[in-house]
């Protein structure tokens, strides 16, 4: 969203930035995802694979993006053909926490590990975030932070909603990223992403 900016939108399909995933982290994030029984998937293309059994929480992470999901033998072998933008690692709440800060002390001089949900673990090149892609859109755009407001309910948006010059959480967000908050909006449900447009965008 901006505030103030005229830049006009654009729809090229270009790439602005990207990083990739080392290929030589994906066994080593493959087995531990094997002996700590989680769930592991990746993206290529249209599709999510999996490496390990499918569960419920992947089958979450399907709904969400609308993307049909198969499990895949030879795992690594397979998905290291490609260049991976992240990883997605799934366990119980309590278990995510801890696996979180596991993954992040053994690999964390490498790649960056956060929570995007209470169960979901995501898996991302070393300093990329939501707030350095961010920058580097508006960036591309002529914009600014303070032109920006972002809008979002999970752990991985919390450094977004501290970037924008509005950051804004939505109702059914955990505590702490409504902490990390200037507006709290109705949740995704009661279509809270209208009351922003109403509360922020001028005409």
């Amino acid at each position: 969203f901006s505030q103030s900016s005229t830049a006009p939108a654009r729809q090229t399909g270009e790439i602005v930035y990207q990083r990739i995933l080392p290929k030589n982290i994906i066994q080593q994030v493959y087995q531990y995802a094997i002996s700590h029984d989680c769930g592991l998937v990746t993206y290529l293309g249209d599709e999510i694979v999996a490496g390990t059994r499918i569960d419920s929480y992947m089958e979450i992470e399907s709904r969400i993006n609308h993307m049909p999901m198969r499990r895949i033998d030879n795992f690594v072998e397979t998905v290291s053909e490609y260049d991976l933008n992240k990883c997605l690692m799934t366990a119980p709440p309590e278990q995510a926490a801890v696996y979180e800060k596991e993954l992040s002390k053994r690999f964390g001089d490498i790649i960056s590990v956060y929570r995007s949900a209470e169960f979901f673990i995501e898996i991302m090149p070393k300093n990329v975030d939501k707030a350095t892609s961010l920058d580097r859109m508006l960036e591309s755009v002529g914009m600014t932070r303070e032109d920006a407001i972002c809008c979002g309910d999970g752990f991985n948006d919390i450094s977004m909603i501290e970037y924008a010059g509005v950051g804004v959480a939505m109702a059914n967000a955990q505590p702490v990223v409504k902490e990390a908050a200037d507006f709290i909006t109705d949740s995704n449900d009661e279509d809270g992403i209208v009351k922003v447009i109403d509360t922020f965008i001028q005409d």
